[in-house]
């Protein structure tokens, strides 16, 4: 019978986890949607990146998304429960507080290990590819948006671009034109081909164009300058990349623990939060799940979101304390953990102890609990 029930509970709690991830998970492809979408209009991302980044940072944003996922799917499982009077008659034969925690710590246990993989290699490792792609993609014509028959305008105001083919492998152009604006003077360029490459010096893009003509003046004056050319380089800024706010999120795990500078302590302090972020949370659950037959379904979605917020924020603030030795390095974000432990002892203390007292009353009733 027990088994039986622990199967229902962890099974509502499942269908109201997928229910509630999906729903964030698309509100939160919005966001990401828009961010990438800005990047690339300022020039710092590919326009062919676009799917990819996008797809990249998901598994950094599930890191986010599966505690307060599963805070609210509690919420909404635990609470249909207590307000159809289930849990009522669950209570009325024998099972406890501690045996609604159970399924949930079955559950959170898997759940935990998924947040503590996304944490410390998926989404990092998803930063990482996300950075080279575009570093790679660099490397091409692709950086500048170029496709046959069409202006393009480059990168750091470099002047605008034609070509009439682009080869397949995105590293070669044909019947290539350049206009370019600076300090009053208009340089125009025509060449029959032309190839992209790194400077791997300067860090620049270099367009080698070969069998060209080139034309220099100023509108409105008559002493241009006309030269014909066998190959000629013109050089301009690469696309400034941003794969993430911080290069340290990028990092692979194990070098963080390698590393001694106080900011990669804290990068790490932030990944190993994330699971225990989401276990405390789910010991939690079932007592904020708690609710009369005729409360309002979504009242306590709101506590649960600042309970949330509140953690994170802590945590968070915690790190940077550290960062900035305001706290001892050697702290970190462990108090704010403790002090939530704290919590949830007293919490459950609190409830264990109101259903001894109810079993108590009973029995002095002559009714057998």
């Amino acid at each position: 019978m027990s088994r039986r029930v622990d199967r229902y509970l962890e099974r509502e709690v499942r269908y109201a986890l997928a229910g509630v991830l999906i729903v964030l998970l698309l509100v939160v492809l919005g966001g990401l949607l828009t961010d990438v979408l800005n990047k690339i209009a300022r020039g710092r991302i590919p326009p062919v990146l676009l799917l990819s980044q996008i797809g990249l940072r998901i598994p950094d944003a599930m890191t986010l998304l599966l505690p307060l996922g599963s805070l609210i799917a509690v919420l909404l499982a635990y609470g249909r429960l207590y307000r159809d009077s289930e849990m009522a008659v669950l209570a009325a034969s024998g099972y406890g507080p501690l045996r609604t925690l159970r399924p949930l710590l079955r559950l959170g246990g898997l759940l935990v290990l998924l947040q503590a993989a996304l944490a410390f290699y998926i989404a990092p490792f998803g930063r990482e590819v996300a950075a080279r792609m575009i570093t790679e993609t660099q490397r091409s014509v692709a950086v500048a948006g170029l496709s046959s028959g069409r202006f393009v305008e480059l990168p750091g105001n470099a002047g605008v671009l034609y070509v009439s083919k682009v080869s397949p492998d995105q590293r070669s152009v044909e019947e290539i034109m350049l206009v370019r604006e600076r300090d009053g003077h208009r340089l125009l360029l025509t060449a029959r081909t032309g190839t992209i490459e790194i400077d791997e010096v300067s860090d620049e893009v270099v367009l080698k164009l070969e069998t060209g003509e080139r034309v220099d003046g100023k509108p409105g004056e008559p002493n241009y300058r006309r030269i014909n050319f066998a190959q000629a380089d013109i050089a301009f800024p690469r696309t400034q990349t941003d794969s993430g706010d911080d290069p340290r999120q990028s990092k692979r795990t194990a070098a963080l623990w390698r590393a001694d500078d106080i900011d990669s302590r804290a990068e790490l302090m932030r990944r190993l939060a994330q699971p225990v972020v989401l276990l405390l949370l789910l010991m939690l659950a079932p007592i904020m799940a708690q609710s009369a037959p005729r409360q309002p379904r979504f009242d306590k979605m709101v506590v649960a979101i600042l309970l949330y917020l509140t953690y994170t924020n802590m945590v968070e603030l915690a790190r940077v304390w550290a960062v900035s030795g305001t706290l001892p390095a050697w702290l970190g974000t462990w108090w704010v953990h403790a002090a939530f432990v704290a919590v949830v002892f007293m919490a459950w203390g609190r409830e264990l102890l109101a259903w001894r007292r109810g079993r108590q009353a009973l029995a002095q009733l002559g009714i057998k609990p």
